[in-house]
């Protein structure tokens, strides 16, 4: 009897709370951030700017390897005639220039990644200002990414950092 007396309430806390969930009348959006970038007029520039560095790096990345498999073809038809000293030489210079090579990919990689995030900073500031505008004049409490899952705006009024920290003693 006491079971079924408690799921009655339970039953009945759970639809009470809906009912006011429904009467707050939460007003809650989406979009996918990525679509929307891909389209915008100051990504597509940047990625034309960052296709040109990458085929310029590209360029010298080819030409660093055809050097190199030139070194090992010119290596491999004198090493018969070559002392164990000379040959020694060269097999550390072409390891040396094949970290070279390495090393500059890596490099290459990061500057893209550099590029890419300076030149998309602008893109990105400018699509979370017009989120948290639409947000505020159409009285919005959160924006979802539904490509990603993210929360991209919510009132801070909603904010329960404060309870948890004094809950938790923390200042």
């Amino acid at each position: 009897m006491k079971k079924l007396l408690f799921g009655l309430i339970v039953m009945l806390l759970i639809f009470s709370n809906i009912t006011i969930i429904k009467s707050q009348n939460l007003k809650y959006g989406y979009l996918n951030s990525d679509k929307l970038l891909a389209e915008m007029p100051e990504i597509i520039s940047a990625n034309k700017d960052i296709e040109v560095f990458i085929n310029q790096i590209n360029e010298h990345i080819k030409t660093k390897n055809q050097e190199y498999q030139k070194k090992i073809t010119d290596y491999k038809k004198e090493e018969k005639n070559l002392s164990d000293l000379i040959k020694l030489d060269k097999q550390k210079e072409l390891n040396q220039l094949q970290e070279d090579i390495k090393e500059f990919q890596i490099n290459a990689q990061n500057e893209i990644n550099k590029k890419k995030n300076d030149l998309y900073k602008p893109a990105i500031d400018k699509l979370k200002k017009a989120i948290d505008e639409v947000a505020k004049e159409n009285k919005f409490k959160f924006i979802i990414d539904n490509n990603k899952g993210q929360l991209l705006y919510f009132e801070e009024e909603d904010n329960i950092e404060p309870f948890i920290r004094k809950k938790l003693n923390i200042k």
